[in-house]
């Protein structure tokens, strides 16, 4: 336990970077949620409500947190040591045989622990809750036109989808069933649509006979089983709905270039998000014990808000080129972490 968590000294530096994290993390949340609700507020319309806004806000936080985990690493760790060193602890501890690189590792093992759930959450539910949240939004702000839903093509039918709220559950489902001549002979509409046991179905439908009057009809059972729609959502919905291994998966089938190359980037930003947490780590170590030594607290995270957004920017504007440039994705995505790597390791030599 000692090797994994240190002793008293390890633990009294990481549990006041762990709360100078979560510190920092509802500060930089509570302002994102604010800007965001504010955002929202311009498009205030009696189907989208402040209700409906509040719901959207909430369920968008989780992924711009996890987007935002480096910068906040950052700032956080910078205020954290800032806070120690201005005691004087910093001291004492190296005064009690600490080395740097105790410190840099007692510092780190709460980041690490952030970065192991934020990996966790992008996987199992990050994906899905930002589905809903977009989805639901569109819905709800009228601005889901035709051309702005899903089309799929199995060989048999047709299909557009007007939402996709959740991976088993669609709202505005069309299906254009086929004949061996590839023409329309059968429409068949639904409000709502939902996986059961590996059929999609509806309770209430509408069909379209070609030159035949249309009609409702209703099964016995309450449910009405539609035909065989194999609806490849991992295919159809942006890359920041997937999980790590749908992204991974869909890179390998998409025909698409520039799909291809946007579902890599949000691969890749996601497996590499802990190097970038890594290398902001490391400056802003190499920041408290070098050239920010004498700086007062504000000052040090006035700093470092200017480089968590100098950083930032220049990650997506990079990984914005590469998707439609011969640039790597892999490059774009690293660059950036390997540059802040090689700063932070020029600075800790001049410590």
């Amino acid at each position: 336990m000692r090797y994994l968590f240190g002793d008293i000294v390890d633990r009294n530096i990481s549990s006041q970077i762990f709360l100078s994290l979560l510190i920092v993390m509802f500060a930089i949340g509570g302002i994102d949620f604010i800007f965001l609700i504010l955002n929202e507020l311009s498009d205030l319309s009696a189907s989208y409500s402040l209700k409906e806004i509040l719901i959207y806000s909430v369920k968008s936080m989780p992924y711009r947190l996890f987007d935002l985990t480096s910068y906040i690493c950052l700032i956080g760790l910078i205020v954290g040591l800032g806070y120690l060193a201005d005691k004087g602890e910093l001291v004492g501890t190296q005064i009690l045989g600490k080395s740097l690189s105790n410190i840099v590792l007692a510092a780190f093992r709460p980041v690490l622990l952030i970065m192991l759930l934020g990996l966790l959450a992008s996987e199992f539910f990050i994906p899905s809750l930002s589905q809903s949240a977009e989805e639901n939004r569109s819905l709800q702000k009228e601005r889901t036109p035709l051309t702005g839903g899903y089309w799929n093509d199995n060989g048999t039918n047709l299909n557009f989808v007007k939402s996709t709220p959740e991976r088993n559950r669609v709202l505005g489902l069309t299906v254009y069933e086929l004949n061996e001549k590839k023409e329309v002979f059968r429409v068949i509409f639904a409000e709502e649509a939902f996986l059961d046991s590996g059929n999609w179905k509806a309770k209430e439908i509408e069909v379209f006979n070609i030159n035949k009057y249309p009609s409702n009809q209703e099964s016995d059972s309450g449910v009405f089983k539609l035909p065989d729609l194999d609806l490849d959502f991992d295919h159809l919905l942006s890359p920041k709905y997937l999980s790590l291994t749908n992204l991974f998966n869909q890179v390998g089938k998409t025909s698409s270039k520039y799909r291809k190359n946007q579902l890599s980037l949000e691969f890749w930003r996601k497996v590499f998000q802990p190097l970038v947490t890594f290398s902001l780590v490391l400056l802003a170590m190499s920041f408290l014990f070098g050239p920010m030594r004498d700086q007062t607290t504000g000052q040090r995270i006035v700093i470092g808000i200017g480089v968590a957004f100098a950083v930032d920017l220049s990650q997506k504007l990079l990984g914005s080129i590469s998707v439609v440039s011969n640039i790597p994705i892999l490059v774009a995505v690293i660059f950036p972490a390997l540059l802040i790597i090689c700063i932070a390791l020029f600075l800790f030599k001049r410590v």
